[in-house]
């Protein structure tokens, strides 16, 4: 159950990520061009997808989870709540990267895209990658490809101006 942990608080934090935004698309204007596709498209289908695509993770959990307390001998294990053998517990690294994207989110207003994506993706590789594997040069590289990608994929292929 402690290896699944990562994959319940991206499902969670996806999920309620997705239900905000769908509730905020709600304001954008309504206005469709001839085939119908309008401002709202897009955004609905990604949000909607992502809803989805958790439910049928979160569904293959707990099969994967039901199935084997079938496949258990009666009396092995320790009899907990429900609610504790659902949701485990919260590892370091998690809340780290929790706290890094939150961060993310509030530097990006002063210091643009650049760099805010740049030391994320480098603190991330840093902090993910096991210990003897880690180098900082590789990271860095990493973070710099990553981040002209990205800023060019949405610069100049989705053409959405990141600031």
């Amino acid at each position: 159950m402690k290896t699944r942990a990562a994959e319940y608080w991206v499902i969670a934090i996806l999920s309620f990520g997705a239900l905000f935004f769908i509730k905020q698309v709600q304001t954008i204007s309504n206005i469709t061009l001839p085939g119908g596709i309008g401002p709202r498209t897009f955004p609905l289908i990604t949000f909607w997808a992502i809803l989805i695509l958790n439910l049928c993770l979160l569904g293959g959990l707990i099969w994967e989870k039901i199935g084997a307390k079938k496949a258990a001998p009666p009396g092995e294990g320790v009899q907990t709540k429900l609610l504790w053998r659902i949701v485990p517990y919260i590892p370091r690294k998690t809340l780290f990267i929790i706290f890094m994207c939150i961060l993310l989110v509030f530097l990006w207003r002063y210091l643009g895209f650049i760099p805010v994506a740049f030391l994320f993706v480098t603190g991330a590789s840093l902090l993910l990658v096991p210990k003897e594997k880690r180098s900082l040069w590789r990271s860095l590289v990493l973070a710099g490809a990553y981040t002209l990608a990205i800023y060019l994929l949405f610069v100049y292929v989705f053409k959405i101006p990141l600031a």
